[in-house]
């Protein structure tokens, strides 16, 4: 059966206005020793490097040696099958997870709210029973006929009194301090299921990316974006914060059959690793589908170009 070779882009970030790439060389299965080397390899990276800079007039990546690495991977199709496998248990754990803590969210945000209101309730009792005292004490000491017995009477009515006051606030404090506890959980619970969201949404895109027959993907982009929402209670008030974090990790080539071919798929990847996306048009190094004439002799069509000065 003849398979048409498709080069793919795992990437979960917004690809419009990327910054110059640097990349370098990485690990090399030991399936392709007798296919390409390092140093070979890093020849191929400089002509693309070269091709690109030539037809575009101004630079999209460099070579560096700290830059995102570029691995030549084999996975024979068993072990492919068991990494989708594990990866899909792996996708049910996390999303166990997530539901747990999605349902868990309702019953524990009336519970915090609830408790402050109680808080609320208690610290407007004692401020009742403050204002009531410092009253009770005004209007006594207007008096000056007080008996010895009466004047006692009313010095213990106001200790009993301030005691219960102090008493309550102690109190008070100890109950916000549980609501604060209970705000952090709960807050801790927002980043927990942001981060098992963020995960899940990876890994499902990696099985989707290693779900399509093998022989079809021939590289793959990682990249992703991040984004948290977090939910937080400060001074008994919500506020809420956004976190975003954009990291470039890797290129994966699985399969060529010449260096030609790897030329072809790498500089294809490259093109994804700064922004560049897929674009239908035949010929295209772009294109979804790896294009004969590219890997006969590695070439920028004028659609491509188009695509670097709108994306880059």
């Amino acid at each position: 059966m003849n398979y048409k070779l498709l080069c793919t882009f795992l990437f979960l970030l917004n690809i419009a206005n990327a910054a110059i790439q640097e990349v370098q060389v990485g690990s090399i299965d030991s399936y392709y020793a007798n296919s390409i080397t390092k140093k070979e390899l890093h020849i191929i990276i400089n002509e693309i490097e070269q091709q690109f800079e030539t037809q575009l007039g101004f630079d999209v990546f460099n070579y560096s040696y700290e830059g995102i690495p570029i691995h030549i991977v084999y996975i024979p199709p068993s072990k492919l099958e068991k990494n989708i496998q594990k990866k899909l248990k792996s996708l049910k754990k996390k999303k166990e997870k997530i539901n747990k803590l999605k349902n868990s969210f309702p019953s524990e945000k009336i519970q915090i709210e609830n408790f402050q209101k109680g808080l609320k309730k208690f610290a407007a009792h004692i401020n009742n029973m403050t204002i009531s005292l410092n009253d009770y004490i005004q209007n006594s000491n207007k008096r000056r006929d007080y008996s010895s017995h009466e004047y006692k009477k009313m010095l213990l009515f106001v200790k009993n009194k301030q005691m219960r006051i102090k008493r309550d606030i102690v109190n008070l404090r100890k109950e916000r301090r549980i609501l604060r506890r209970m705000s952090n959980d709960y807050n801790k619970k927002i980043y927990t299921f942001n981060s098992l969201v963020n995960s899940y949404n990876k890994l499902s895109n990696q099985i989707m990316k290693m779900s399509h027959n093998k022989e079809k993907i021939k590289g793959t982009t990682f990249g992703l974006k991040e984004i948290n929402h977090i939910k937080i209670f400060k001074n008994n008030t919500k506020t809420y914060t956004k976190t975003i974090k954009n990291t470039m990790t890797k290129i994966e080539i699985y399969s060529f059959k010449s260096k030609k071919e790897l030329k072809a798929i790498l500089a294809h990847e490259i093109a994804h690793l700064v922004g560049i996306p897929h674009i239908k048009v035949k010929n295209a190094l772009m294109h979804p589908i790896v294009q004969q004439n590219q890997i006969e002799n590695l070439f920028l069509t004028n659609k491509d170009i188009e695509a670097f000065k709108k994306y880059f």
